[in-house]
């Protein structure tokens, strides 16, 4: 008897845990579901926040108002050596406060596989992934937001 009660214990425990932590959101038949947003639930969300495609429409605005948005992205590949705000780290210069002519300048040499300093090659492969145009604006990107 003891032996079946343990068992039903831990039958209990097993759907409680697949209930709670595995499927918190498996919705019961015949019960209304608390995790969907319908009738005045969704109209007062419009209201507030408008519709998907509204919300869409501002985020593409935001991001057409800031000319570095396409540039962010490679920037944070760049970051990952020269430090979030440009400070540089170890072996690595500081970026921050440099001209976008010198950035290109740098940027072209490393593209070109030219030797600037003890790091060069590491900076070869970065470089040669970058078209003009990436290269310009990452000059601008440093030169006017890593003061």
């Amino acid at each position: 008897m003891k032996e079946l009660g343990m068992v039903l214990f831990g039958c209990l425990i097993f759907t409680g845990f697949f209930a709670t932590v595995i499927y918190p959101d498996m919705e019961y038949k015949g019960y209304p579901s608390t995790h969907s947003c319908t009738g005045m639930c969704y109209a007062e969300y419009v209201e507030v926040n408008g519709t998907v495609v509204e919300q869409l429409r501002a985020k593409q605005e935001l991001a057409n108002l800031d000319e570095f948005s396409n540039i962010r992205s490679l920037w944070s590949g760049c970051a990952a050596c020269h430090g979030q705000e440009g400070q540089g780290m170890a072996v690595f210069p500081k970026l921050a406060g440099q001209t976008q002519d010198y950035i290109v300048d740098r940027l072209n040499t490393y593209k070109n596989r030219g030797e600037v300093g003890a790091m060069s090659s590491t900076m070869w492969g970065q470089a040669g992934m970058l078209s003009d145009a990436d290269i310009n604006m990452l000059g601008k990107f440093i030169e006017v937001e890593l003061k």
